[in-house]
């Protein structure tokens, strides 16, 4: 949407998120090493706002955040991916949250600014500016040409090390024609394969849905692989 209408995507963090989070009900926790109260060194802290480590803090921090987007006029249109969207005065500005990480999309330089000062006026924010990266997603536009390409070079090249297989020989097919996988009933083969799978996984689903039927069948014996898994 953000190609095709020529609108802007920018990024923001927020500092701190988890501390944001407010306490629906009383929370103690034992006084950290290093600020232990030497005249009562039995006696617990109770917490005032969430802290990280905090189970529910995650939870509160995004109840916190919602609150005020929605007090902004913005709508909940999907829980389930973070998504708000406003439209407001013939502009469209659209809010995507992962944890601190936001994705704002609107039909306006102008409406970019209002949201984050908006948000900067709430909340501790650092500003990246025209987003490049978000979650590993590498973001390149020419808005000349009206093209906006996602890339995981770095990604891929990180799964690559992480396994031991930066210096392999590049090949055009994922997955060998023909190649009928079985059950492994037992294995000493100590590859971390769940994880890899996993990895590639985030990859494909990402920007490589050409890898999709490969991972698909090996995903199939995360708990059953040999060697040739």
């Amino acid at each position: 949407m953000t190609a095709a209408n020529g609108w802007e995507i920018h990024q923001i963090d927020v500092k701190t998120a988890f501390l944001n989070g407010d306490l629906n009900k009383e929370v103690f926790m034992e006084q950290p090493d290093g600020y232990v109260d030497p005249t009562y060194p039995d006696k617990v802290c109770r917490l005032l706002q969430a802290l990280y480590g905090l189970k529910k803090a995650p939870k509160m921090w995004y109840a916190k955040l919602d609150n005020f987007l929605k007090s902004q006029g913005f709508d909940n249109v999907d829980p389930h991916a973070c998504l708000y969207l406003l439209m407001d005065a013939g502009e469209i500005i659209i809010v995507l949250v992962n944890v601190d990480d936001l994705l704002l999309v609107a039909s306006s330089l102008a409406a970019i600014y209002k949201i984050k000062d908006a948000l900067q006026k709430r909340f501790e924010m650092k500003d990246l500016g025209e987003a490049k990266v978000i979650l590993g997603l590498e973001i390149r536009r020419d808005k000349a040409l009206g093209t906006l390409k996602l890339s995981q070079g770095t990604y891929a090249a990180q799964v690559l090390e992480k396994f031991g297989m930066a210096d392999c020989n590049p090949i055009g097919t994922p997955l060998e024609v023909g190649l009928q996988l079985v059950k492994a009933h037992e294995s000493d083969y100590t590859l971390p394969y769940r994880e890899a799978v996993g990895s590639l996984m985030y990859l494909m689903v990402g920007t490589r849905p050409d890898h999709a039927l490969a991972i698909g069948k090996l995903s199939r014996f995360v708990s059953c692989y040999g060697k040739e898994h």
